[in-house]
């Protein structure tokens, strides 16, 4: 085993590798070469470049790579408030895939960023940020339950659970659209990869909002294929009258006349509200993903 350092000119071994392990996994977009190499060393988030110490290795076996990390100090974090915050000094594992019989290589380059934080003094390590996750994968950060042996090998290092989510997917092509409300919608100006939406009644009276972001922006890709759903809510005091589902409706409309098919999106593996509207509403369970904090004692 060799453990190479990544870097512009040699990342191509790693996009191979890239996309083979992401054939099953529902997030991991088919991209580019270019989309891929912003997503790695010029990511950002909102307009924010995600990490100020951006660290990238991958272990090679016979010129093939076997596994990689990828960690570092990023430039803001977000307050148990949901607040962004650049009063920070935490650590995030970004990516750390390997094969699950190889587990010696996935010790290793764990080995390679929990050195460079005791090095740095950093006292708390996320691993699977979720919204640092590589913006050629919609920004989707967590670990699929399909690599949960990198999440058992996080626990073996001290790490915990944070958060759990699942995730979905709906054939919008398969959905039947109905307006019983008589409701409909305004769509915002494409800003930053997204739109929103705001839906009204007959009266023209505000019910609901929502947002989308496109993904074939984000890959690189000619094929519009899949719509992120960030959210969708509806005024509380008219819930329970079909009104979300007639906004999705309005929204799936909308993305299918543009030629887009699939639309993603998922929740808190907690919010069993939210995970009923979106199988009453023909998504399908796409699998748990899991980000994970290791906190070290002050």
């Amino acid at each position: 085993m060799q453990i190479i350092e990544v870097n512009r000119d040699n990342a191509e071994i790693l996009f191979g590798y890239w996309s083979e392990i992401g054939k099953s996994i529902p997030y991991f977009y088919r991209t580019t070469y270019k989309s891929f190499l912003k997503s790695l060393f010029d990511d950002t988030f909102e307009g924010m470049t995600i990490f100020k110490n951006n660290n990238i290795f991958v272990a090679t076996e016979d010129g093939q790579a076997k596994g990689f990390i990828q960690y570092g100090i990023p430039t803001f974090h977000f307050t148990e408030a949901g607040k962004i915050t650049n009063d920070i000094k935490i650590g995030v594992i970004r990516n750390l895939y390997y094969e699950e019989s190889r587990t010696d290589i996935g010790r290793a380059l764990l080995d390679l960023s929990l050195n460079f934080y005791k090095e740095n003094t950093i006292k708390d390590i996320y691993a699977f940020y979720h919204a640092m996750g590589m913006s050629c994968n919609g920004n989707h950060g967590k670990l699929h339950e399909k690599f949960n042996y990198v999440g058992k090998l996080l626990c073996e290092e001290g790490f915990e659970i944070e958060h759990e989510n699942i995730y979905y997917i709906c054939d919008m092509k398969e959905k039947k659209l109905e307006y019983p409300n008589n409701s409909y919608i305004r769509v915002s100006e494409l800003d930053d990869n997204r739109q929103k939406f705001i839906l009204y009644d007959e009266n023209n009276d505000a019910l609901g909002s929502a947002e989308i972001k496109y993904i074939d922006n984000l890959t690189g890709s000619i094929e519009k294929d899949i719509i992120y759903l960030v959210w969708i809510g509806i005024d509380k005091k008219i819930k329970g009258k079909g009104l979300g589902t007639e906004f999705l409706n309005h929204i799936i409309q909308y993305c299918l006349k543009k030629g887009y098919r699939y639309l993603h999106t998922d929740t808190a593996l907690n919010n069993k509200t939210a995970q009923k509207f979106y199988i009453r509403n023909g998504f399908i369970d796409s699998g748990i993903t899991r980000s994970y904090l290791k906190k070290r004692n002050s």
